[in-house]
C-alpha cells in the first residue's frame, strides 16, 4: 500500500470515527429529554410508551394506575428541574438543585433530613 491509499483510508477511518461521536452527543438523552417524553406520553395515555422509558425491571412494578394519576395531576404549564443526589458511606444525604442550562451549576444545597431519606433509597 502505498502512502497516498494509507492517507486516504486514514482518512475515512477518522471522519467515520468523529462522526460516530457526534452522532452520540447528539442523540444522548438528557435528564429534561426523559422528563419531557414522559409528559407527552402520559398525557396521550400511551403508557406502553412511558414504559420504554423506565429502567429494566422497573417496568411491571409502576402500574398503569400510577401513570393515570400522574395524569390527573397534569396542568397546561410545566417547570423542569435538575437534581443530584449525594449519598454518602455515613448514611447522610445531599441534594443539589442544579442550573437547567447545559452547564449544570448548583444553584441550591439541601442537606436531606432524616424522614426524608426513605424517599431516595
Amino acid at each position: 500500500m502505498n502512502l497516498k491509499s494509507f492517507v486516504i483510508v486514514l482518512s475515512v477511518c477518522l471522519n467515520l470515527v468523529l462522526g460516530i461521536i457526534i452522532y452520540n452527543e447528539v442523540t444522548k438523552k438528557e435528564a429534561v429529554d426523559v422528563g419531557l417524553a414522559f409528559k407527552q406520553a402520559v398525557s396521550i395515555k400511551n403508557y406502553d410508551l412511558v414504559r420504554t422509558l423506565l429502567t429494566e425491571g422497573r417496568e411491571k412494578q409502576i402500574k398503569d394506575e400510577d401513570f393515570k394519576k400522574v395524569s390527573d395531576l397534569m396542568s397546561a404549564g410545566t417547570t423542569y428541574k435538575t437534581y443530584q443526589l449525594l449519598e454518602f458511606d455515613n448514611g447522610e444525604m445531599v441534594l443539589l438543585n442544579l442550573t437547567p442550562n447545559d452547564k449544570y451549576e448548583i444553584q441550591d444545597v439541601v442537606i436531606v433530613p432524616e424522614r426524608l431519606k426513605s424517599l431516595f433509597k
